[in-house]
């Protein structure tokens, strides 16, 4: 016997039109290649990528096997310059020229102490650029030099006079303080000896060295410099006559003097000159004072000896 429904019982029907079951299943396939498609897109991007990536680490290698090429060949020329070096030297020995200095010595500038038995591997790399300016620099500094070396072997100066030897006129009686039946002694006309009496410290040496005014740029340094307080007496280290005395722009006030035989001795960045243009002096006479004049960082006297119009170390004639 059936059941008589529930008078509070209620039938719902759910009705779906026949246009959304026919269009559901090409909606869904339409999301499927449209997922497929934007898929393939990104692998193409990908793919385009990688092969921008593969490139340019090719082209990096490349460039990078360039610079160590250039780096060794660097390396070898420097080490062919100091080559050079020791034979231009040998040279101006010969010529009898002081040694120079072309190659700058390695830069130790914070130095890392290493433990003894440390496993060694590759060293720093190499600063390509700052490498490149210093050769062109080096090679510059190179041909001027052969180009003096080759002069001065060609045409060699004759020897400096020695004791007994009278290559000048004799100067003045009171120059020379000498009876009139004596000869005046030729040394007093050879520098000699250092041009200050006080304790001073040799701050530059004759030869190349690196610009003091910064710029990292070579220069070449004809003289001695000895650092001094300002005002410190400055003497003759031969006798001779006052050639130049004044103002020069990279000496600051300046004094000359001629020795006779082609010697010649120059004091610069002087506070102040006690002698006139054309003077004679003495060896050991007062010519000036200590001062920071001219192409200067500070109170210190700049000396140098010519000989036949040629810078050379003062360093020899200081030591006699």
């Amino acid at each position: 016997m059936a059941r008589a429904p529930h008078p509070l019982a209620s039938s719902v029907t759910l009705t779906v039109p026949l246009w959304l079951v026919a269009v559901l299943p090409i909606l869904l396939v339409a999301v499927v290649l449209l997922g497929w498609v934007k898929s393939s897109s990104e692998r193409q991007q990908l793919a385009q990528l990688e092969a921008q990536a593969h490139k340019l680490s090719l082209e990096l290698e490349a460039e990078k096997s360039r610079n160590e090429a250039y780096s060794i060949e660097a390396v070898q020329l420097q080490q062919s310059l100091t080559v050079l070096e020791a034979e231009i030297n040998r040279l101006r020995v010969k010529a009898g020229l002081p040694r120079i200095r072309l190659v700058p010595e390695p830069s130790q500038s914070n130095p890392v102490p290493k433990p003894v038995g440390a496993p060694r591997g590759a060293g720093e790399p190499i600063d390509l650029g700052s490498l490149l300016l210093s050769l062109r620099s080096q090679v510059g500094n190179f041909a001027a030099e052969l180009e003096a070396t080759a002069l001065a072997l060609n045409n060699p100066p004759p020897p400096d006079p020695r004791p007994g030897r009278i290559l000048r006129r004799p100067p003045s009686p009171t120059l020379a303080r000498t009876p009139q039946n004596r000869s005046p002694d030729p040394a007093q006309f050879i520098p000699t000896g250092l041009p200050l009496l006080v304790e001073a410290s040799l701050t530059s040496g004759f030869g190349y060295r690196t610009n003091p005014f910064g710029g990292g740029a070579y220069e070449f340094h004809n003289g001695v410099d000895f650092a001094a307080p300002e005002g410190t007496p400055v003497y003759a280290t031969a006798a001779g006559t006052v050639s130049e005395m004044g103002w020069n722009p990279i000496f600051g006030l300046m004094v000359l003097l001629d020795h006779g035989n082609g010697l010649h001795t120059l004091y610069g960045h002087l506070a102040s000159s006690y002698v006139e243009k054309g003077q004679q002096v003495g060896q050991s006479h007062l010519i000036g004072a200590v001062g920071s004049t001219g192409r200067s960082t500070g109170p210190h006297l700049h000396y140098t000896v010519y000989r036949y119009g040629k810078a050379v170390d003062p360093l020899p004639y200081l030591a006699r």
